[in-house]
């Protein structure tokens, strides 16, 4: 597992480094400026605004500053927010976006996995055929589509929870959002883990198992369920970065204090620092996810491990 994660680690920092830095210089090079509105700024003033901020310096120069200030956890000042850092707004938005995405995870992975365990045990029936079905219509459908069907038929026509807002977290303003995330990542993880099912079970050692006459459970927990969750495994991570970064639009569409708030604010303000800094800590959270998600994956399936 040590030299997994030298490896993965190594080609991460890297990764990171390059995220910061195009990131950067495409916020630069976009038409507008942080101090652009309907009303325009006098020369003076708009000169002061820059100086201050040190919009004026050369790029290169403000590439380094900017990485310098990075490495002393220092995201810099809002330039729309001015009563705040990019530091004071992440540690708003990001605790909402973290448990928004987490509960969707934990909700695709039991839906998925029980979906598509249930499926695999049918093989070739129309329960299989008809949850497979379920599966990839959910796919297919983007969480921009899921979220308004859900509001329209949960919230609007049942009536049965609330369409928008926080409401300090509690469980029915998360229920619609959370469901709105987690259904498209939950048709992919049930087809997945059905495929690695319908394989598991046809390997020589479950045939085995069977044979010594073992329970179909005391079959799929001890012998099939593990190599059938490898797909699964690595699934999480780019689905976990998914949620993370599809929770912009669920966010936005709810009206929920997040992180995604925040990006679509300062990219139509052109905010550089919040946008640099919302999406330095998406990139720094997927590399995350996906080296959790290669451990996992390294766990399941020991020749990884090399």
């Amino acid at each position: 597992m040590g030299p997994l994660l030298l490896r993965r680690l190594l080609t991460a920092l890297p990764t990171l480094a390059a995220v910061i830095i195009l990131s950067f210089l495409l916020m630069r090079v976009a038409p507008g400026g942080p101090f652009d509105g309907e009303r325009a700024l006098d020369p003076a003033t708009r000169a002061a605004l820059m100086h201050a901020y040190g919009l004026d310096l050369p790029l290169p120069e403000q590439i380094g500053r900017y990485l310098w200030r990075l490495l002393h956890g220092d995201f810099g000042p809002s330039l729309v927010y001015r009563d705040f850092t990019v530091t004071d707004l992440v540690a708003q938005g990001l605790p909402v976006s973290l448990r928004l995405g987490g509960f969707a995870l934990l909700l695709a992975l039991i839906l998925g996995i029980a979906m598509g365990l249930f499926a695999a045990a049918r093989a070739g029936g129309r329960t299989d055929h008809a949850l497979m079905l379920g599966a990839t219509l959910l796919t297919a459908l983007p969480t921009f589509v899921t979220g308004p069907v859900l509001v329209l038929l949960l919230g609007l026509w049942a009536g049965w929870l609330p369409v928008s807002g926080w409401g300090d977290g509690d469980p029915a303003h998360l229920a619609l959002p959370v469901l709105a995330l987690a259904l498209p990542v939950a048709g992919a993880i049930a087809k997945l883990s059905r495929a690695g099912l319908a394989t598991a079970l046809g390997q020589d050692h479950v045939r085995t198992a069977r044979a010594r006459g073992l329970g179909p459970v005391t079959v799929l927990l001890r012998h099939a369920l593990r190599p059938a969750l490898v797909p699964v495994a690595s699934y999480v991570g780019p689905a976990a970065a998914g949620l993370l970064t599809g929770a912009v639009v669920i966010e936005t569409l709810f009206a929920l204090p997040g992180l995604g708030r925040y990006f679509v604010q300062g990219a139509l303000n052109r905010d550089y620092p919040l946008v640099l800094g919302v999406v330095i800590l998406y990139a720094g959270l997927i590399i995350l996810f996906n080296l959790i998600a290669d451990l996992l994956y390294g766990w399941l399936d020991p020749r990884m491990r090399g």
